[in-house]
């Protein structure tokens, strides 16, 4: 059976579900936070924000795409970057992620970016392999540092 997918924008009334889909992403992530992020995230010009459906209706998943002006190891500038891909766990390992990504290059290509990048947990080993089966090449391994100024 074949189902038919694509990406749906997301919009301000659909906060809550994105929310719940994000939660599943980023376990971590303060609840307080994450809904300022969605709020803001929403209203930027560059940030692409997309549910995964099926038959149009039934999301299944989520997609972020941020285009950075600077990613490392990447040359060309604007950078589409895969900020989040989550797909819910009963629909994977079905081939529909893999579809996924060849519609999110599709439309980076169709927007005009020459080269996708993303990151994974240095944990998430199944995230690694999904990117690396999908012909991403691994360019580096980093522990990531913030600090706030006051």
């Amino acid at each position: 059976m074949s189902v038919f997918i694509s990406l749906q924008p997301i919009d301000i009334e659909q906060l809550g579900l994105w929310g719940n889909m994000r939660r599943a992403i980023y376990p971590t992530l303060n609840e307080s936070y994450n809904q300022v992020e969605m709020a803001e995230i929403i209203k930027r010009p560059d940030w692409f924000c997309y549910f995964i459906s099926l038959d149009e209706d039934q999301h299944v998943g989520l997609v972020e795409l941020s285009s950075r002006n600077i990613v490392d190891s990447c040359i060309s500038s604007p950078v589409a970057y895969l900020e989040g891909l989550y797909l819910q766990p009963n629909y994977r390992n079905q081939g529909i992620g893999k579809r996924v990504m060849q519609l999110i290059t599709k439309w980076c290509a169709d927007e005009g970016f020459k080269e996708l990048a993303t990151d994974a947990e240095l944990d998430n080993v199944r995230a690694q392999r999904f990117y690396t089966q999908l012909g991403f090449e691994e360019t580096d391994r980093v522990v990531a540092f913030r600090f706030e100024i006051k």
